[in-house]
């Protein structure tokens, strides 16, 4: 997931202001309070919000929709939170992630994955055996756990769903 810096894109930056709203990339003077909050951070220590939100300042986007870099980002909010200047990085990654998808940019196979199971069961991953002390596979069914149901409609989701993920097949 390296990141080639090159040309500016200045439509894309205002696309990108657009769906920002009020949380302005321009604030941001890198103190890297939202990096060091950031829990996707503490795993891919390439992932920097404060550099996403950098690069989105200066007209990056080509750079980054290409580099991918964006969708390590978990939407826990942590960097909002941290941020003293309010810009709230999270929400420059949700439009990075949703111009991706309008521009037909798949997300990695694991979201769509995700994504797939969240339109199905209504959860990210499918019921799993669970291994005892023992070392033996048991089942939800064995441990007379109650069955796991749709927590809603499949196709009130499915509407949410093709809004965000545009142009990918689920």
């Amino acid at each position: 997931m390296a990141l080639n810096v090159q040309a500016l894109s200045s439509q894309l930056v205002v696309k990108v202001k657009k769906v920002v709203g009020l949380q302005q990339p321009e604030y941001c003077y890198q103190c890297a309070k939202c990096t060091s909050g950031c829990t996707s951070a503490k795993v891919i220590p390439e992932y920097k919000p404060h550099l996403i939100v950098a690069l989105t300042k200066l007209g990056y986007i080509d750079e980054l929709l290409e580099s991918g870099i964006f969708w390590a980002c978990s939407e826990c909010w942590k960097c909002s939170e941290f941020c003293p200047q309010e810009v709230s990085p999270v929400e420059t990654i949700i439009a990075l992630k949703n111009i991706a998808c309008l521009l037909g940019v798949k997300p990695p196979k694991a979201i769509q994955e995700m994504a797939k199971n969240v339109i199905e069961t209504g959860y990210i991953q499918n019921p799993m055996e669970i291994t005892t002390k023992d070392f033996e596979l048991v089942s939800r069914d064995e441990l007379g756990l109650p069955k796991i149901e749709k927590p809603y409609k499949p196709n009130e989701w499915k509407k949410k769903l093709s809004l965000r993920f545009r142009g990918v097949d689920l």
